[in-house]
């Protein structure tokens, strides 16, 4: 027969096993994010969900943006926003283009991605809003850093902005 004191330490180590355990499996469990990835850098997780991709565009000097949502597990651009036609401006949309209140052309695009890659500078403000909030990328990486952006399992270690 064990005594009371053995039975409430095999409690205490049973409670605290558990506890370690779904701990444990609540930090290792891989989680969809939007992932920002560089050479030289620590991964950086957004959460999974839409997003715009703004940049000043470099000829024009006006400010473009594009809404990316995710779609099994891919990106889809499903619009883009311009100020004025010039180099790589769509031209096939399913609807006829917007002017919209603020002065930009909404272009309907419908576009999928497994992943996307950029060069982020400082000169064109490279940066992703998601749910009012902006995460400026040209202060995140050097300028001219080539990142590539998708849709993938949250890694352990992280840099999470939101994700």
């Amino acid at each position: 027969m064990l005594s009371a004191t053995t039975m409430n330490n095999r409690k205490l180590w049973l409670t605290t096993g558990s506890i370690f355990t779904v701990l444990l499996l609540f930090f290792l469990w891989p989680r969809s994010a939007l992932v920002i990835e560089a050479e030289g850098y620590a991964p950086l997780c957004l959460k999974a969900e839409t997003f715009e991709l703004h940049w000043i565009h470099s000829i024009e000097h006006e400010e473009w943006y594009e809404v990316y949502e995710i779609h099994d597990g891919n990106l889809l651009l499903t619009k883009t926003y311009f100020k004025t036609f010039g180099a790589g401006v769509p031209t096939d949309s399913e609807t006829p283009p917007k002017i919209t209140d603020d002065g930009f052309v909404e272009f309907t695009v419908n576009d999928t991605y497994s992943e996307l890659y950029m060069n982020v500078s400082e000169n064109v403000k490279t940066r992703i809003v998601q749910n009012d909030h902006e995460h400026l990328l040209y202060e995140m990486f050097e300028t001219n850093t080539s990142v590539e952006i998708s849709i993938g399992d949250k890694p352990l270690f992280c840099n999470s902005e939101g994700g």
